[in-house]
């Protein structure tokens, strides 16, 4: 199997020249036809003829974090574009094309399946000891093409260059907490959720016209250990009026191949103390908010030395 992606100019139009970037895993694309069935009374209520209402298109990425191999992807999910290597969320259509080529069994001819105005709706970073750094990304299309044995004519398809996958070790810089010590801390999520993206159907296609913009709503949870400095974010946790602060996650260990990503201005959300394991933990929810200064809710940076 091989899966690629290539950016589109036009949301829901794949480039006449496309120039594909293939995946390290593979993007599990499904276009779902929603079927009509007739009922009539000529055939005692049974049904009796057929009709499509549409065809959904939807999927999900699974992957370590590999350096620069989803940036394009997660431009869709951020909803802006990368400049002068930083990215932050906006509002911006940002599409790609999918194309999934499957042999028709071992030896077999080539069968392309195409999906058309991809974004990346939802996606997750998840960081555990002694693990890959872990990308899952949810994603929703505008429209599919049938099913074909026959290439684009000029299609080009390129490899990534990197293949690493980035490690919650020492591929993990200092993760910061604006204002407060962190002890050890064995697991973080970044969950990059949104509210209200929904997709926008219409009539006289079974392609979508796009999707709603919706609301970025981040939450990250972390599991701290119980050390000397947990006491002062559980008391924040528990005081409303505690002082926004800044989350910093560096990503990578080779310079010029690093994240940064920002969450510029956070407040706690729950704090839980879990002692049912050996060792306890501090489970901590932080609630990242839009900055006026970066006028953003996060940033990130790539190929930070």
């Amino acid at each position: 199997m091989r899966s690629a992606y290539v950016a589109e100019t036009t949301a829901g139009t794949i480039p006449a020249l496309p120039g594909f970037t293939t995946l390290h895993q593979p993007a599990r694309m499904t276009a779902a036809v929603e079927p009509i069935s007739g009922r009539s009374l000529v055939a005692s209520g049974a049904r009796m003829g057929h009709g499509i209402q549409g065809i959904s298109v939807s999927g999900s990425l699974e992957s370590p974090l590999i350096y620069g191999v989803y940036d394009t992807l997660l431009a869709t999910l951020l909803q802006g574009s990368w400049a002068t290597n930083v990215l932050k969320d906006g509002k911006a259509v940002s599409t790609v094309a999918i194309e999934n080529t499957l042999p028709a069994g071992v030896g077999g001819t080539s069968t392309m399946l195409r999906f058309r105005g991809v974004e990346a709706t939802g996606g997750t970073l998840s960081l555990q000891s002694k693990s890959a750094a872990q990308l899952s990304l949810t994603l929703a299309g505008m429209g599919s093409d049938d099913a074909t044995t026959t290439a684009i004519t000029g299609a080009t398809y390129t490899d990534p260059t990197e293949a690493d996958p980035l490690s919650s070790g020492t591929d993990v810089g200092t993760i910061a907490f604006s204002g407060y010590t962190l002890d050890c801390m064995q697991a973080l999520e970044i969950a990059l959720t949104y509210e209200s993206r929904e997709p926008q159907n219409q009539i006289g296609s079974d392609d979508l016209c796009g999707h709603t913009r919706g609301d970025l709503l981040p939450e990250l949870t972390a599991n701290i250990l119980i050390e000397g400095n947990f006491l002062a974010i559980y008391n924040a946790i528990r005081s409303r009026t505690h002082a926004a602060f800044s989350v910093t996650v560096p990503l990578g260990s080779v310079s010029g191949e690093k994240y940064t990503m920002v969450f510029p201005s956070c407040h706690f959300g729950m704090g839980e103390i879990d002692t049912s394991g050996a060792q306890a933990l501090q489970k901590v929810t932080i609630l990242p908010q839009y900055d006026t200064t970066e006028d953003a809710v996060v940033k990130i940076t790539r190929a930070v030395a």
